[in-house]
């Protein structure tokens, strides 16, 4: 037999061997001193043994592979005619000592398992954007109507998924990372990136954040919250989210960084290239779990900041120490209620002298830290309805079903990336709800309600609501006096005569304050405040009452803008060359089961690739320049070849 080239040869051996049930394998090759090849031969893959030295190796900590090898000596040679340039079958041996695989076992066998070019392409694009290795494959499974027919094995497609990563690191891992951020900055030039090296020129921390998260940090940057709590990359360094509240009352991020350990000096660094990037704007109010480091590093760069140490932190290192339910239930009070500093520092003198727990380091050392966690210290001083890093905690499990501790530092980007476009998208939804749908006003109060209802969120309107309920509960305990400009009324609560509320109205400014200081911390009416605005019959509630930051004007609802597009064309690419081959699948297989069938898929073929390229020659815009473009990624053409998948 003759072969026009090596690789025909080779073709039509393993197309023999799938038809017998065998697989086959290179074996030995010979050269011309000039590198051109001469021979080649292929054998059977049972072809010789496994050597000794690896079955009676004493070391082995797995357990040993089974043995697959048998000394079959079934082969083909075939040498090159340099006369004709054809590749002739020298040598053949068809005979095999062993039983041939049944043709149901075949697609298992390794030269006959192969992950054609469109596979790839779908199993690049969805590793990208997170599937796992398995659902990979079940997508696989599905496109190609069983396992038999995909020509390749889940083991297959795992190792694909390595390689994929492995190449996109080829220049080392932090470099990537580094170029992929150099190149958001060429695309975006209000992305922002910084790091430090250690020993060795690697890579110490690094701190990145993206137009939207700076905008939204000037916006929403009165409180900060974060914790260094995540280890999720293969270098289990500490991981730091920064984030607040949006005007939803939604987690919203400021920024990530990586840092080299959690010593002071890298929360300093982080702290100082935080503010830097966000113009110097320094946070109202941060809290934090309560690190030594990390308080340290807030006292030196963040000074004026009111710093709040995490209630439920605090909440689980009494229950650990088993401090007792008494003690547990008063500290819980201590950090919530809106008590004066005279009655704390009464009540806890009591409370500690009752438990015995008057002498207890721990103890000692939180009452030390009193003015960090306690409400009577802490009221009249703005955290956004946040007491603890809670949202910290939350993000932590929302990062779980990105993320997993095996990704690289570059792929854990990407991966965060994402993360966030879900919680834009988030907030999306509910500025569309609060642009498109109102409330139903049902209070007896019902013109402060509506009042209430046009400016503030959903959300933000519903913790207001509950205030106007609470309003009600509420009497005058003596005639309002007059004091200057100021108009001094005293509530108490029905029925608790005890529970005794200030309510001053500033007539000249039209504020009023009130000594619970709600609206100092929260930003938002007290029911007391409330209560003395129906007292006094106005007819709205002064605009003073209302903060910016809370309402639908927070961000402007309509706004069309949705910042810098993390679209790439050459991943674009990639998925949509992957969606049209599953597509072009079925229509290959059922028009080469005639020939009828072939002739008109082939004509119809060839008009359309001459319309597609004429179409492309006219239309396509220039690709976009950018570093590492093989890597990013777009929702919504994820979501167009899913689709493709499980339609088709």
């Amino acid at each position: 037999m003759v072969f026009d080239t090596l690789e025909g040869a080779e073709l039509f051996y393993n197309a023999y061997a799938k038809q017998i049930g065998f697989s086959i394998r290179k074996r030995d090759s010979r050269q011309s001193r000039s590198g051109q090849m001469l021979m080649q031969k292929w054998v059977c893959s049972k072809e010789g043994y496994r050597q000794k030295k690896w079955i009676n190796y004493a070391a082995r900590i797995r357990k040993p592979r089974r043995l697959t090898r048998g000394g079959c000596a079934a082969m083909i040679r075939v040498n090159l005619d340099r006369d004709t340039e054809k590749w002739v079958v020298k040598s053949l041996v068809s005979a095999h000592n062993h039983k041939l695989v049944p043709s149901k076992y075949v697609h298992l066998l390794r030269s006959h398992r192969e992950i054609k070019e469109g596979d790839e392409a779908l199993i690049e694009s969805l590793s990208t954007v997170g599937v796992s290795t398995r659902h990979i494959t079940e997508i696989c499974k599905e496109q190609h109507g069983g396992y038999q027919n995909m020509g390749f094995i889940p083991k297959d497609v795992e190792n694909k998924v390595q390689a994929i990563r492995k190449n996109k690191i080829k220049g080392g891992d932090a470099n990537t990372t580094i170029g992929y951020f150099e190149g958001r900055v060429q695309a975006d030039s209000s992305f922002s990136f910084d790091y430090t090296l250690k020993e060795g020129n690697k890579l110490g921390n690094l701190f990145w954040a993206d137009s939207t998260s700076r905008s939204d940090y000037a916006l929403f940057g009165d409180v900060l919250a974060f914790d260094a709590c995540y280890r999720r990359q293969k270098y289990n360094n500490p991981l730091v989210m920064l984030l607040g509240v949006n005007h939803h009352h939604q987690t919203v991020m400021f920024g990530c960084a990586f840092l080299k350990d959690e010593k002071s000096e890298s929360y300093i660094w982080l702290l100082d290239t935080f503010v830097k990037c966000m113009g110097g704007k320094k946070p109202l109010s941060v809290i934090t779990d309560g690190d030594k480091a990390m308080r340290q590093a807030i006292s030196q760069v963040l000074p004026k900041a009111a710093h709040r140490l995490c209630s439920w932190h605090i909440d689980r290192n009494a229950g650990e120490l088993k401090l007792g339910l008494m003690f547990l239930q008063g500290l819980n009070k201590f950090m919530k209620s809106r008590i004066s500093v005279e009655e704390f520092e009464e009540s806890w003198q009591h409370l500690v002298t009752e438990t015995k727990l008057d002498q207890h380091p721990w103890v000692k050392g939180l009452y030390a830290d009193r003015h960090m966690w306690c409400e009577a210290y802490l009221k009249g001083k703005f955290f956004g309805g946040m007491t603890t890093t809670s949202r910290c905690e939350g993000m932590n499990s929302t990062i779980n079903k990105y993320v997993d501790k095996k990704l690289t530092l570059f792929e854990f980007v990407k991966r965060y990336e994402r993360m966030v476009d879900k919680l834009r998208f988030n907030e999306s939804k509910d500025d569309f709800k609060a642009f498109n749908s109102k409330s139903v006003c049902s209070h007896v109060l019902r013109g402060y309600e509506k009042q209430a209802e046009e400016l503030y969120t959903p959300t933000m309107f519903e913790l207001f609501r509950e205030e106007l309920k609470g309003e009600t509960s509420y009497l005058l305990s003596e005639p309002m006096r007059k004091e200057g400009d100021f108009e001094i009324f005293k509530l108490h609560q029905w029925s608790k005569s005890s529970r005794v509320r200030i309510v001053e109205y500033d007539i000249k400014e039209d504020k009023i304050i009130c000594s619970c200081s709600l609206f100092e911390s929260m930003g938002i009416p007290c029911r007391h405040i409330l209560n003395v605005i129906k007292l006094k019959e106005l007819h709205m509630i002064p605009l003073s009452c209302f903060k910016l930051r809370w309402t639908k004007k927070a961000k402007g609802l309509g706004s069309t803008d949705a910042g810098p597009s993390l679209l790439d064309n050459k991943l674009v690419q990639t998925m949509r060359h992957g969606a049209l081959v599953a597509k072009a699948y079925k229509i290959f297989e059922m028009a080469s089961k005639s020939g009828v069938c072939f002739d008109k898929a082939s004509t119809d073929l060839t008009r359309l690739s001459s319309g597609i390229e004429k179409l492309v020659n006219d239309s396509m815009p220039p690709p976009v320049n950018r570093i590492l473009t093989n890597d990013t990624h777009s929702t919504p053409d994820v979501t167009f070849t899913l689709f493709i998948l499980f339609m088709h």
